[in-house]
Order: structure tokens, then sequence, then C-alpha cells
């Protein structure tokens, strides 16, 4: 499974290199120019995600061409709100006619799992992205939530899409994508945030109450983060290779 790694701008340099492709959080490429030049110096592939999860709304068609074009392209994760399908499959509709089919990368939501299995269909194929807390609430306890997503994940048509798993809940989760060829990548903070916090990541997540990436503002990166940083990508690989 490939891997990217989300990390405040003053990190961008000392971690990018640990991860297989870029993950770029659209709303810190309008609000920080040192980090909008890092991804667009950048020769790797680069998915420009509508940043939702660090702002509670996602950021709209408009914004995100704009996003876009700064970089030099980039393949758009479609604008998503948590627990409403409709609304989501909606905005990929538009996003579709916006930058073209090969362009737009969908995300899956829904609060159950009846809507989610409708709205699938829906989608028709290609990279579909599904996040960590679907059919669930953040306050849910982190084991119900990997299962519920294992659940979503087991019903998706392995001919039709390739999965993108949005952040996880429980490195446990893992086992149940063994063998599972269609998914195939993900993105999280979680080792950057737990290294910076002197913290192994196989003695446990952090809550997931707020979100990760801003939780790392203003944390001291040393050399005793860095090493802890190392340690941390190592063993996430080790549970999703």
């Amino acid at each position: 499974m490939k891997l990217a790694l989300e990390c405040t701008t003053e990190l961008l340099r000392a971690v990018q290199p640990l991860a297989d492709f870029d993950w770029v959080l659209a709303h810190k490429c309008k609000e920080d120019a040192k980090y909008l030049e890092f991804y667009k110096d950048n020769d790797r592939e680069k998915f420009i995600d509508n940043s939702v999860n660090e702002l509670g709304e996602p950021l709209g068609i408009e914004e995100l061409k704009e996003v876009r074009e700064s970089l030099g392209g980039g393949f758009i994760v479609s604008p998503d709100w948590v627990g409403q399908g409709a609304q989501t499959l909606g905005a990929y509709v538009e996003c579709v006619k916006a930058f073209g089919k090969e362009h737009v990368v969908g995300v899956l939501q829904g609060s159950t799992f009846e809507e989610v299995f409708d709205i699938l269909p829906q989608y028709g194929g290609g990279v579909m992205c599904i996040p960590y807390d679907i059919c669930s609430s953040k306050g849910d306890p982190p084991e119900i939530m990997a299962l519920r997503r294992a659940l979503v994940v087991s019903r998706i048509p392995a001919d039709k899409f390739y999965v993108h798993l949005l952040g996880f809940n429980t490195l446990e989760e893992f086992i149940w994508y063994r063998g599972v060829s269609y998914v195939g990548s993900m993105d999280t903070g979680a080792p950057v945030l737990l290294g910076l916090k002197g913290i192994n990541i196989e003695d446990g997540l952090v809550d997931k109450q707020e979100p990760t990436f801003n939780l790392m503002e203003g944390l001291e990166f040393n050399q005793k983060a860095w090493t802890g940083i190392c340690l941390n990508v190592a063993l996430l690989r080790k549970y999703i290779s």
C-alpha cells in the first residue's frame, strides 16, 4: 500500500521524502506561500485534498481550481461532507464537469450502510476515497470505526474501483486489507504528530475529535521528534505492507 504523509510547512523538506506521493491540503496552499511553493516545485504525483477534515467544510470547486492552477496540475479530491452521501455525490458530478473524470477522485460518504451502498454504484468506477469515520461519528470507539470502514471496503467491487483510505483508526484495521489488491493507498499525519509528541505509534493513536494536522501546529521539531517520526513511519509501513 502506498503512503502519503501530512505535515506542517516547517516539516515538509524532512518528512515528505518518507512518503510515496503528495497529498496536498488545498487550504494550506491558499494561506501559506511556502507550503504552496514546496509542492509546486515537487514533481511527484499530487492529490489536492479539499481540506474538509481540517476546516469542517470543504473548499469549493472554484477554490480547488485556483489551487490546482497554482500547483500546475494534480488530481482533485472532490468536496465531501461527513455523513452526507447525496450532497457529496452531487459535488463529485460537478467536479467531473469542471476538471474531467480523469482528474477527479471521488469520496464516498453516508450516515448508514444502506445509504453508502445505494450511492456507490453511481460513481461508476475509478479511485474512491473512503473516510476513516464513514458511517460513524468521531466520538465512536476507534475499533468500531475501523470495523465499519472495513465492512464498507469489503463491498466495493474490485473490478471497478481503486480504494484510497483517508486516515485510519487503529493499526489492527489493516489486517482486514491484507491480500485485498484494490486497497492501494492511504494518507495520514498520525506518525508525524505522534513523533512530535514523543509517542510510539504502536502505543496508541491520538483522539479523532481534533484533526491530526491541526494538532501539529506549534509542536517543537528537534532530533528526538525526528527520530520518533522516522520510527513511526517505518512501523506504519510494516502494518500496511
